[in-house]
């Protein structure tokens, strides 16, 4: 397994146990504080996964891009891949890229659920 399926299953995996402590410990609560904490990991491996792909593509990676991918990946993300990978390439990497990023709100979505039905129901 590379070290970026690696970074994203970790990704995944905070995603889900983000949504577990939060309908654990402020069930119902729109913005628990917890929420800051996974706002903060999440960054930090969307960034580390940002570092292992352009240091593997050998793209010299500007402080500003750097600064975009940890405030805006949304956009930032697919400023990146347009860069690297060209027009066609890039539109389907930003397109798995927004799928991803549905994918992680709806692992916090399950795992609140599955705190709920499973341990508080």
């Amino acid at each position: 397994m590379s070290s970026k399926t690696l970074v994203l299953l970790m990704l995944a995996a905070a995603s889900l146990l983000s949504g577990v402590v939060d309908q654990y410990f402020y069930p119902g609560q729109e913005l628990p504080p917890t929420a800051i904490a996974f706002a903060v990991v999440a960054a930090f491996l969307i960034f580390w996964w940002y570092r292992l792909d352009s240091s593997q593509l050998g793209y010299r990676r500007s402080p500003w891009l750097n600064i975009g991918v940890v405030a805006l990946p949304i956009i930032a993300l697919p400023y990146y891949f347009f860069r690297t990978r060209g027009a066609k390439r890039g539109a389907a990497y930003s397109f798995v890229t927004l799928v991803a990023f549905i994918f992680i709100g709806v692992l916090a979505v399950a795992g609140a659920y599955a705190t709920y039905y499973g341990l508080q129901a």
